[in-house]
This record gives structure tokens, C-alpha cells and sequence, in this order.
């Protein structure tokens, strides 16, 4: 919903007798449409601040919410296209008027690290994390791009300034039924800055749940479970209403599941929608986790298409996450 000022009254077919400066509540699909101006989060684009000519229609058994059908750039309808959400510092899922949580463009990629203890002995569900991680990052015209950096020692959810994904296979401080936790520390507030994200950890259920990259029964598929948490990362929300139990981001997952390996349509919009542009992508140049045996470590594969420039801003990105973190509030997803 939205709320909304009658500017000027064009036509009314209506039997309600509306004038200007009343305020009206407006249900919207929302979507972005390139060029067009729709409602998107309850602003009008492309312009903040331009005010736009709406068709309404009132909604059944109702006297003040209304349907937006189109605007005056040749009455486009709108039809039901923003099924995805991004996740805002007032914790709603999309549905608030706080800033949206994003990761600053300028500092792609984005590393991660493995938490080799919680991962020893499973050397497949390191590579289906990886796997999980290249998924959003696929698209040449998004900036997203992720550093493997290895494994470190860590089994904590802290904001260490490290985006550390943990298997917990003892204490579980959420709720049971969530088969995955992504905590994302960010910069509360109302300034510039407020949503950039700092430090994001991926923590997987391993107390109540049991994963598997061989479609073993009764298993949650890892891959499946972390290409949707990684959403969460990125600062993306749940499918919202009408709701697509195909897309990615969908709220609920079964065992021995796989369609969330891949983006759903509702999941690549929401993806442009926050990192539109080019940036470089990095192609054979991470570093892997080795936890195949008692003896864990990081196994490093080179690539000459790498730029060192790019480590350049990781290094930037690390200074700045460990500078600011003071400022930071949580915000968790499941």
C-alpha cells in the first residue's frame, strides 16, 4: 500500500465524490518497466519527486484503496511483475519506507570465506556453495561479483568485517524450523550511507536439518538452500503477493529440492533492479577451501584475466567494513 495526494481530478467514473488534497491509499503491483513510470516501492519513476497522472480503479467493497492501471505515458498497465522484495533497515521485506540494504557497487567483488571447521570432511558442499555464489553473479549486465577467499577458523556470526558462511552442527540460537539464517550488519539510520552492508554470514541449521549435494532422501540440497540465502545476502527479501513458488527467493524449501540452484525471472529483476551495470568479472582467479581431511587450508588457482586492481578495492572494502562498523544494526533473514 501507498499513500497518496489527489493533485487534480481528470475524470471520475466513480460514484465517490474525491477532490484535491484528499488522501487516498493506493495498492499497487509495483515493478520497474524500462522507461515507464510505475509505482515501485511507492515512489514514481523514473523521476523522484515528478508527480505522474494515474488511472485508478476502486477496489472491490472498498471506499479509499485503489488499483493503479496505468500512467499517462500511453496508459501502460501494469501488469503483476514485482514479485521479489528488497530487505530495508526497518526490517520489513520490502514493504517499509526504510533505506534498501546494498552493497556499495565501488567494491565488487565481494569475498567470502568458508568455515573450514563446520565444513571438515565435506569438500562437496564447499564446491556447491561455490556454485551457489557464481549463480548470481552470472549475468554480464549486473555488477555482482564474489571473491572466494578460502576458509578461515571461525564458527561465529559477528561483525568481524568477514562474510563467513558456518555449518552449525550444535547450538542453534533460532528458530528450529528455519532451516538457514543470513544475518546481514549494516548502517542504520537516515544519512547517505544508511543500508550499505558491512558483514554478512550465511549460518546453515545443521542441528535440525540434514544437507546433501546427491539428492539424498529426506536431505535439503545445500546448493538450493545457500543460492537462496545468498539473496538474502545481497540484500534481497521473500516473494511477495502474487507469490511464485518457482523463483529463488520463494520463503520455503523441501528436502531433496533443486529448483532454487537457478534464478527464477522474479529473482534476476530484483537483481538488475538493485546492481544494474557492468563491472569486471573474475574468471578461475578464487580461492578455494581445501577441507577434504583433518588438514584444512586454502588452495589458490590463478588466472592472468585477473586485474590486481580489483584486489585493490577489496582491500578498500575491508578498511572501510572495519572503519564504520560501529554504526552498524543486524537485520536477519531466513
Amino acid at each position: 500500500l501507498a499513500s497518496a495526494e489527489i493533485l487534480s481530478i481528470h475524470k471520475n467514473n466513480s460514484s465517490i465524490k474525491l477532490q484535491t488534497k484528499d488522501e487516498i491509499q493506493i495498492e499497487f503491483p509495483g515493478g520497474e518497466q524500462s522507461g515507464i513510470g510505475v509505482m515501485y516501492s511507492g515512489l514514481p519513476r523514473p523521476h523522484r519527486g515528478h508527480s505522474y497522472k494515474a488511472y485508478l480503479n476502486k477496489l472491490v467493497n472498498s471506499n479509499s484503496k485503489y488499483v493503479i492501471t496505468g500512467f499517462e505515458a500511453g496508459l501502460q498497465p501494469l501488469n503483476l511483475t514485482r514479485q521479489y522484495t528488497r530487505n530495508r533497515t526497518d526490517g520489513s521485506n520490502g514493504e517499509g519506507d526504510g533505506p534498501f540494504l546494498y552493497w556499495d557497487k565501488r567494491y565488487f567483488p565481494i569475498p567470502y570465506l568458508i568455515s573450514a571447521p563446520s565444513f571438515k570432511n565435506h569438500p562437496d558442499y564447499v564446491t556447491a556453495i561455490e556454485e551457489s555464489f557464481k549463480t548470481w553473479r552470472a549475468y554480464e549486465d549486473v555488477l555482482v561479483e564474489f571473491l572466494a577467499y578460502g576458509c578461515n577458523k571461525s564458527t561465529k556470526n559477528e561483525n568481524d568485517g568477514l562474510n563467513t558462511i558456518v555449518l552449525k552442527t550444535d547450538e542453534w540460537p533460532f528458530e528450529n524450523s528455519a532451516i538457514a539464517v543470513t544475518r546481514n550488519f549494516y548502517i542504520s539510520g537516515d544519512g547517505s550511507s544508511a543500508g550499505l552492508i558491512l558483514d554478512s554470514d550465511i549460518l546453515l541449521n545443521g542441528k535440525n536439518f540434514s544437507f546433501t549435494t546427491t539428492a539424498q532422501a529426506g536431505r535439503h540440497d545445500i546448493q538450493n538452500i545457500v543460492t537462496h540465502e545468498i539473496g538474502h545476502f545481497l540484500g534481497f527479501g521473500h516473494e511477495i503477493s502474487p507469490i511464485n513458488e518457482e523463483a529463488t527467493m520463494f520463503a520455503s524449501a523441501n528436502s531433496e529440492e533443486t529448483k532454487k540452484r537457478t534464478l527464477h525471472a522474479n529473482d534476476i529483476s530484483a537483481l538488475r533492479a538493485a546492481y544494474a551495470g557492468v563491472g569486471q568479472k573474475f574468471n578461475d582467479g578464487n580461492l578455494h577451501c581445501e577441507v577434504a581431511n583433518n588438514t584444512v587450508g586454502c588452495l589458490a588457482v590463478h588466472s592472468e584475466k585477473n586485474n590486481s586492481g580489483n584486489y585493490l578495492a577489496l582491500a578498500i572494502y575491508l578498511i572501510l567494513t572495519l572503519g564504520v562498523g560501529r554504526w552498524i544494526v543486524t537485520h536477519q533473514k531466513t
